[in-house]
């Protein structure tokens, strides 16, 4: 002689539990799970032709398909807004670099015009030169962390312009010291 199962009341509160794990499924361990209805059947212990008849009049399928295009679609925002927030941040450091990086070479070239002035070797173009490429490479990354185009930047051009530029403020500086070296001589 075989039991049968006794099938549990599809009470309202139920069926709307069963109508919410079927559709949305539950959160276990950070990961969404969604059931089939025979799955649930055996978990709540309900009639299968009851289940079957109330899922197919509800249309709990379509739903599960709708709760899903919507999940996937929040999901891609969420995502969407994540990047975008990151995104900003790392803007926002990329434009303090460029800022501490131009600092770095302003300070370096004040520390040798006044060195110069004061009767010191300055640095050789080759440094004058490294020192101009930084502050292009920072005007490059301040320019690319604000949305700028940077592919119309002839950086040749920029290069020699700003070694010209370099060049000439030390010759200025050189001559500077030169006038005061002959008048102090008179």
């Amino acid at each position: 002689m075989s039991k049968k199962t006794q099938s549990k009341k599809l009470t309202d509160n139920l069926k709307i539990k069963i109508r919410n794990e079927f559709v949305q499924g539950i959160e276990e361990d950070g990961k969404r799970k969604v059931f089939s209805l025979d799955e649930l059947i055996k978990k709540h212990k309900v009639a299968k032709s009851t289940l079957y008849r109330l899922s197919q009049k509800e249309n709990w399928r379509v739903q599960r398909e709708q709760f899903n295009n919507e999940y996937l679609a929040k999901l891609d925002d969420d995502r969407k807004k994540n990047l975008s927030e990151e995104s900003k941040r790392f803007d926002n450091q990329s434009i303090n670099l460029a800022k501490a990086l131009y600092s770095t070479v302003g300070a370096i070239i004040r520390d040798n015009s006044t060195g110069i002035s004061e009767g010191k070797k300055g640095l050789p173009p080759s440094q004058i030169n490294a020192l101009a490429n930084a502050a292009l490479s920072a005007q490059r990354l301040a320019k690319l962390a604000l949305g700028e185009a940077t592919h119309n930047i002839n950086a040749n051009v920029r290069e020699a312009d700003a070694f010209r530029e370099a060049m000439e403020l030390l010759d200025s500086v050189a001559e500077q010291r030169r006038e005061s070296n002959d008048t102090a001589i008179h």
